[in-house]
């Protein structure tokens, strides 16, 4: 008579290559053994499987199935599957969100080749926490308001639906909004290579920015020292467009 292990392998082995969620595993395990297994047990069987290489572990509820015999690594695991489990995860957890800052200024300069980040902020209206997505990916959910509003309603209408390798329509901020999320709060050790990524995307297309674009978040009042940064980013290289910011910074804020 096969062991109890040997048919929980062999349910697995069917289902090679595919994401199994941890409440999943125990159903099998229930199975395979019996239903009053305890969660000690449970524990040992995981690591079994983990230590034999049935299983890879992506983060504390999800399992990667795969083939002990054929290896796999964690880089092609995060290529073949973070797009699709950081949606899920953002469906799972919030209904209106998109990517901001560095990680859409980053996908408006390279598209479908860019890497993934070790961090994407996701703004939504209803979470504020860094949580894990796989291995050492993670995401931070970050909510923008004002002491009156949520302000995501209005943020998502400067948002572009996009597809991604393995992932489609996605919303990613649009260029300035994702300029101006970059310039808010950032981390000084990211500052050289932030400014150097929106010098490149304001030069990529065409010395510009959409100024009505720029317009429409300020009268949010969101973003004043943003901009304020944004204007002083520009000053020598385009002092044209430097001026036209410096208007809408009068307008709608105040100079820095």
């Amino acid at each position: 008579m096969e062991k109890p292990i040997e048919n929980l392998i062999q349910t697995l082995q069917k289902q090679k290559k595919k994401i199994l969620s941890s409440d999943d595993l125990k159903k099998y395990i229930y199975l395979a053994f019996w239903e009053s297994t305890p969660i000690s047990k449970i524990y040992k069987i995981t690591f079994q499987l983990r230590n034999r290489w049935y299983l890879i572990w992506l983060r504390k509820d999800l399992f990667y199935i795969t083939n002990p015999e054929k290896s796999v690594s964690n880089e092609e695991i995060e290529e073949q599957r973070y797009r699709r489990l950081l949606k899920d995860h953002c469906n799972w957890v919030c209904k209106q969100r998109y990517i901001g800052s560095l990680a859409a200024l980053e996908i408006h300069l390279h598209w479908n080749v860019v890497t993934i980040p070790e961090t994407v902020t996701i703004i939504n209206k209803e979470k504020q926490a860094i949580e894990t997505i796989v291995f050492e990916k993670q995401i931070a959910f970050k909510k923008f308001e004002t002491k009156w509003k949520n302000l995501i309603s209005q943020l998502i209408k400067q948002t572009i639906e996009i597809d991604m390798p393995n992932c489609k329509n996605l919303l990613v901020a649009n260029l300035e909004l994702s300029i101006l999320e970059c310039l808010y709060n950032f981390d000084t050790t990211n500052k050289w290579y932030i400014e150097e990524c929106i010098k490149k995307a304001i030069k990529k297309n065409g010395k510009t920015l959409n100024l009505s674009t720029l317009e429409s978040i300020i009268k949010l009042w969101k973003h004043n020292t943003s901009l304020n940064r944004l204007y002083n980013l520009t000053k020598i290289t385009y002092p044209a467009l430097s001026e036209e910011i410096k208007k809408l910074i009068k307008k709608y804020g105040f100079v820095l």
